[in-house]
């Protein structure tokens, strides 16, 4: 076995334990990878990798230690890396830094996403999970009236999932759909029905 398949190997293996609510086996898993691509010298895998494993340690509340590995992945992606690769990066960059309460330095990050999906055909799912990203930036600065008006936006994006959620995903509920609900009550001060 290449160093190359014992990489994805291991981003499979860390996939399937992110999924399992396994996340410190997540993390080794990824890290393997990343250590694997990083001998390898390879680039757009090797930001793949990264932007994996900054994403199983925001999983674990650790998004100090995320966030220079999402630039470093954006920074591979800037330089060799295709338009969507380079737009989904920014986003998890985008994430980190609203982890962080570093809501006004992710709002270009955010920016720099938009312009990139806008510039290109992206899928349906793609472009909700950005709108989502941007509502929960609005709703962390506390522009409220910004934050309903991209929840909507959300909402309605990701109602037209349902089928994609219950067929491909095969998920009873459509989670998507749940938190844009939860948190537009939240935002109209109207109470959960649960």
């Amino acid at each position: 076995m290449t160093a190359m398949d014992e990489a994805q190997e291991a981003l499979g293996q860390g996939e399937a334990a992110r999924r399992a609510g396994r996340p410190q086996e997540a993390l080794d898993a990824f890290c393997r990878a990343v250590a694997l691509l990083r001998a390898e010298g390879e680039g757009s895998g090797l930001a793949h990798a990264l932007t994996r494993l900054a994403q199983a340690l925001r999983d674990l509340r650790r998004a100090g230690e995320a966030l220079p590995l999402q630039e470093e992945a954006v920074h591979i992606l800037r330089h060799g890396g295709d338009t969507l690769s380079l737009a989904r990066a920014l986003r998890h960059l985008g994430g980190i830094l609203d982890d962080q309460a570093a809501h006004a330095r992710a709002m270009p990050v955010y920016e720099e996403m938009m312009a990139l999906y806008s510039g290109m055909e992206t899928a349906p799912l793609e472009m909700a999970n950005a709108v989502r990203s941007l509502a929960c930036n609005a709703e962390a600065r506390g522009d409220r009236s910004d934050a309903v008006e991209k929840w909507q936006d959300a909402l309605g994006r990701y109602t037209a999932l349902d089928a994609v959620f219950r067929q491909d995903y095969g998920l009873p509920d459509n989670p998507g759909v749940k938190e844009a609900q939860t948190r537009l009550m939240a935002l109209r001060g109207e109470p959960d029905p649960i």
